[in-house]
């Protein structure tokens, strides 16, 4: 089965009163016959698709003259297939089956069709054919290209945008003619007979994947050679291709230089995708396929790495075809460029924000390669390119878009000036004065103001959910698979739009009572890019939490946000209560039996970096306290003791009224493999508290435990909770834990737990 891309694609849209929706095309099973008798062709293809999220009716496209069409099997008219204006420009029109279907349904499209030069620009250096010469002979070529409007796959058979990814068949047959025919492609060729194959392209290609030429034998030559990678280990069998008249061409010159160019490229970005094969016609233009292309010779070494970039890792959309092209010319000129942003110079629309685009920008080549340079200014060339192959061997295979980049990038490096360069110098964006105020409440209750004197550490603009669902109710991670953070990210100004923000998250295995900006926040663990958040307005938006980042089962995962857009980043050193683009959910939820209990390790920072920190750890319970449910526990049974008799001297003498005890004894627990949020008779208890001692938490002490940590220190305590013994199952117990400073009674930062009774 195809992959479901349809994240990628436009949104749906209404037009000349039809609902037109994306859809996932799984299979494209096309047959092409050519009559050499009557110098014409025609096409029977079927599509097998799946609906998306929403009922409406199909876009897809083809540029020839149907003459015939069943949608599931039931005849429907030529016209009711038509084309219709989406806004992308002239020759960018699309088809639109006028019939509303039900989103997730499976269909299928059967069009027939005459076949002749695509109804679009044909213009270009390496151009489509239908031609019979004499014999007759066939000079028959697809000649796609991204300076053009609709010339992929769906100049000569129906196809999507270049989202999606479906598995492709096509047989081919040449009659009514004696002459041999060749075909040149990078699809599995499989002879049927004379003049007739079966071509298959694998399920990862997209419209802009397929190389297809068909010529009479006798005005083709074809030299051969392998070439074993370095990388992949792959024995490569490169197909040079070149016509008979071309007397300048050296065939074994061209494939010697494309193996020197197959093993470079496999050292310098990863291993080659496309099998065993590379096939190259070097006949006119250039042109990128996976595994191929369509070439002058002094275009070779370009086009060759277009099958890492390009054709390895696909563009998502029109809009992006950009960065693969002028990557690719930072390439040719060496890897080596690092000229500095200048964002005194007006903005660079390399990323248009126009869903229905059906070119590459003219400026990808020059404008483009720039901002690669400017990117390398940024993190230095050398950690550029190795960031660079990373993003190949996560999205090799698969489409990316422009935003997928600026995600990967911040998460890798924590610079959060990548977003100001992105957004001025790819999306093209000036920057607001003033600047849009993002935020994300730290409760319910926050306004949106940078200072919150309030609870903090239970974000409810901050959930995760364990399936792709779009559900709003927050989900303990789940180990072994991708998971989804979700953030509702408003916009406080009442006048300016956000044109472009990123919302970075980070992932801490541990709990702790405060995280500071950015040392906490970035570099991050995923990241989401967003676009045209109106002022006053709030959008939810996710990202995947990658399953082999997700920590083990038991792992406390405490969520850190932060909200980046141009003029509008929180302040080094600032607090999640400090700035309003910042938020967290330190929250840990537990299912435990009546009687059972748990203990959370948790850190407490001294942020001060002079002043020996004396604070007060405090309880606060949602529900009414019964005794001996909750106490503090700490490593050093000594300090521990110690501190308790200065503080008994000191403050009241209630503090400390309930023993100090050894927390040793072997209560049986339904968690003892939690790991970090653990039980005492667990390997990770004993390692983690050695000489532990345990303090109640009680309403005579007003649920406070005095603590000192030295500038700049910090100390692991544990959170012990245990479940009433008459606990109603199905209840959930809700404490926050808040680490108070003993001077001011000011909240410094606190954790959450949900008990819920089984």
């Amino acid at each position: 089965m195809a992959s479901d891309n349809l994240q990628y694609a436009p949104q749906p849209k209404l037009v000349d009163g039809l609902l037109a929706v994306p859809i996932d095309i799984q299979n494209i099973d096309a047959h092409l016959l050519f009559d050499g008798g009557t110098s014409t062709a025609t096409g029977d293809a079927t599509l097998s698709f799946l609906m998306g999220d929403q009922d409406g009716c199909p876009i897809f496209d083809l540029r020839q003259t149907i003459t015939n069409a069943w949608l599931d099997g039931v005849p429907i008219a030529p016209a009711q297939l038509a084309h219709h204006d989406f806004g992308g420009g002239p020759n960018g029109d699309l088809r639109i089956v006028n019939a509303t279907l039900a989103a997730h349904s499976a269909h299928t499209l059967r069009v027939q069709y005459t076949v002749g030069l695509p109804q679009t620009d044909v213009a270009g250096n390496y151009t489509p054919h239908v031609v019979w010469d004499a014999g007759p002979r066939l000079r028959f070529n697809f000649g796609f290209t991204d300076l053009h409007p609709s010339r992929y796959l769906e100049a000569f058979v129906p196809a999507n945008l270049i989202y999606d990814q479906f598995q492709l068949t096509l047989e081919i047959g040449v009659q009514n003619t004696g002459i041999a025919h060749a075909v040149i492609t990078n699809g599995a060729v499989t002879s049927l007979g004379a003049n007739h194959w079966s071509i298959s392209f694998p399920v990862r290609f997209s419209a802009l994947s397929p190389l297809l030429d068909i010529r009479a034998s006798d005005t083709v030559t074809l030299w051969t050679d392998t070439v074993t990678l370095p990388v992949s280990g792959n024995v490569v069998t490169i197909e040079g291709w070149k016509l008979n008249t071309d007397t300048a061409t050296d065939l074994v010159n061209s494939v010697n230089s494309i193996k020197s160019y197959l093993t470079a490229n496999e050292n310098d970005v990863g291993p080659y995708l496309h099998g065993d094969r590379y096939v190259a016609f070097l006949s006119a233009g250039g042109m990128e396929y996976e595994g191929g292309t369509t070439s002058v010779v002094g275009s070779l070494r370009h086009e060759t790495y277009h099958s890492w970039w390009a054709r390895g890792v696909k563009p998502a959309r029109q809009q992006d075809g950009w960065w693969d092209e002028g990557w690719d010319v930072y390439h040719d000129n060496g890897s080596m460029g690092a000229t500095p942003f200048n964002f005194a110079n007006p903005p660079i629309e390399l990323c248009s924000q126009n869903e229905w685009q059906r070119v590459t920008a003219s400026n990808a080549y020059g404008a483009g390669e720039a901002f690669w340079e400017g990117v390398a200014a940024l993190l230095g060339v050398a950690n550029l390119k190795i960031f660079m192959s990373e993003f190949y061997s996560q999205y090799k295979g698969r489409v990316a878009a422009t935003y997928d980049f600026e995600a990967f990038l911040l998460c890798r490096t924590g610079n959060a000036q990548l977003v100001n360069a992105f957004h001025r110098f790819a999306y093209g964006f000036t920057t607001s004065v003033p600047a849009p105020d993002l935020w994300l409440r730290d409760d319910v209750g926050d306004p949106g103001s940078n200072a919150w004197a309030g609870r903090f550490w239970d974000s409810p603009d901050l959930w995760v959910r364990n399936v792709d669902d779009d559900g709003s109710v927050h989900q303990n991670p789940e180990f072994g698979q991708d998971n989804w953070i979700h953030a509702r990210v408003r916009n406080k100004s009442p006048l300016v739009a956000a044109q472009h923000f990123a919302l970075a998250f980070q992932i801490k295995t541990f709990a702790a009572t405060q995280f500071v900006y950015p040392v906490y926040f970035l570099p991050c663990t995923t990241a989401v890019v967003g676009f045209n958040l109106a002022a006053g307005q709030s959008s939810v938006v996710k990202a995947r939490w990658p399953a082999n980042l997700v920590p083990p089962v038991g792992t406390h995962a405490c969520l850190l946000a932060s909200v980046l857009t141009p003029g509008d980043f929180a302040a080094v050193g600032a607090h999640v209560w400090e700035h309003n683009n910042l938020a967290q959910k330190n929250l840990t939820i537990v299912n435990l039996q009546p009687n059972d209990f748990i203990v959370v390790p948790f850190v407490v920072p001294n942020s001060f970096r002079r002043v020996n920190g004396e604070f007060f750890l405090q309880l606060i319970p949602h529900q009414k306290f019964i005794p001996e449910t909750a106490s503090l526990i700490r490593n050093d049974k000594t300090v521990m003791t110690s501190l308790a008799r200065e503080r008994s001297a000191r403050d009241e003498e209630w503090l400390f009224s309930a023993a100090v005890c050894d927390c040793g004894h072997r209560q049986q627990t339904s968690v003892k493999d939690w790991g970090w949020i653990t039980s005492d008779d667990s390997p990770r208890y004993a390692a983690l508290f050695p000489g532990r001692v345990e303090l109640p938490f009680t309403e005579g002490n007003a649920f406070k435990i005095p603590i000192e940590i030295r500038p700049t220190e910090q100390h692991v305590y544990g959170l012990k909770l245990t479940v009433p013994r008459n606990a109603v199952k199905g209840g959930i117990l809700k404490f926050d834990l808040v680490q108070l400073d003993r001077r001011s009674g000011r909240v410094l930062g606190g954790i959450a737990v949900e008990l819920h009774v089984r």
